[in-house]
């Protein structure tokens, strides 16, 4: 899947019909905007977390591990695609680059879903079987499950290479006809492991933790009414916590489904559908542009959700001033 031959054809398609300047030139400035706040907010995150122990909590690696994938994406498939709308006779320096540009688009977005799973199912251990949490999950067994994730999404990213043309994977022609049935197979697989089953998951476990949640902040509410001491207190900020941790986590699980939903709906239908039916390219530049601006979104999110991660990035400008 090349998000950046797709953004290509719809630009020359556009330039036909006598794009105004003044839409070109915004669009170009809103890119470049997103460019630089998505490689500075999760450059940003990424070394906040690295260099404050204190954010080195289970949860925080992989949000670590998130901002790793944004960075790619915008530096690879964001900047591919706005050399190409500033020059369109651009071409990268060396086949291998085009390589690393085809497969990124779904290295990040798998690396994401898959990350977004195991913090989900984290959650659910940490909530469930708080006391075993400790022996279960362990900084060790983390940074595997996060070598094992980029492992998966590198195998998830590589097929197309094997049966795409270099002219394809180059952007230099468009061809999805000679391989119809591997096209078919891994759109199909795309679906299943970076949308059915990762927001299947995710959509149960945050479901039985929210009763889960509910369920102990009734027993706390009640019990609180006849006790007062300090082990209520903490039991009650304890609950407080998880229920925060898991409304940011599921606010980052929401902002990717919006995000990538809408364009891998439009791009199934645009590369299998009847030629006599004709789609606007408008529709696949709204839906990529949404999908390029993630990972300038999602900073601010871990900033607002989680006070240690905003108190630290202070902390960090005001050393640096």
């Amino acid at each position: 899947m090349n998000y950046t031959r797709v953004i290509s054809l719809c630009t020359n398609v556009s330039s036909s019909s006598e794009e105004l300047p003044a839409l070109w030139y915004l669009q170009v400035v809103y890119i470049i905007t997103i460019i630089v706040l998505a490689l500075m907010g999760n450059s940003i995150i990424f070394v906040v977390i690295c260099v404050n122990r204190r954010l080195q909590r289970i949860d925080n690696i992989f949000v670590a591990n998130l901002a790793v994938s944004d960075f790619l994406f915008t530096f690879f498939e964001t900047c591919s695609n706005v050399t190409r709308k500033l020059n369109r006779n651009w071409r990268p320096p060396h086949y291998v680059i085009c390589y690393v540009i085809m497969a990124s688009s779904v290295l990040c977005a798998s690396a994401s879903a898959f990350t977004q799973t195991a913090v989900a199912v984290n959650r659910y251990i940490a909530v469930c079987r708080p006391l075993h949490y400790p022996n279960i999950v362990r900084k060790r067994r983390v940074l595997v499950s996060i070598s094992v994730i980029w492992v998966c999404a590198v195998a998830l990213a590589s097929p197309p290479l094997t049966w795409r043309p270099l002219t394809v994977i180059c952007s230099e022609e468009e061809s999805y006809n000679s391989h119809v049935t591997s096209e078919i197979v891994y759109m199909g697989a795309e679906w299943i492991l970076i949308f059915v089953v990762p927001f299947g998951i995710m959509s149960t476990i945050y479901y039985r933790i929210y009763h889960i949640a509910a369920d102990h902040a009734q027993r706390v509410r009640s019990f609180s009414m006849s006790s007062t001491n300090s082990t209520t207190r903490n039991h009650i900020l304890d609950i407080k916590s998880e229920c925060k941790a898991a409304k940011m986590l599921v606010t980052i699980a929401g902002a990717f489904f919006i995000s990538w939903f809408p364009f891998f709906v439009t791009l199934t239908f645009w590369k299998f559908h009847d030629e006599s039916i004709q789609m606007h390219p408008k529709i696949f530049t709204g839906f990529l542009y949404l999908i390029y601006t993630l990972p300038a979104v999602n900073p601010a999110i871990y900033a607002i959700w989680c006070r240690d991660i905003r108190l630290a990035i202070k902390k960090t400008f005001r050393c640096c001033k």
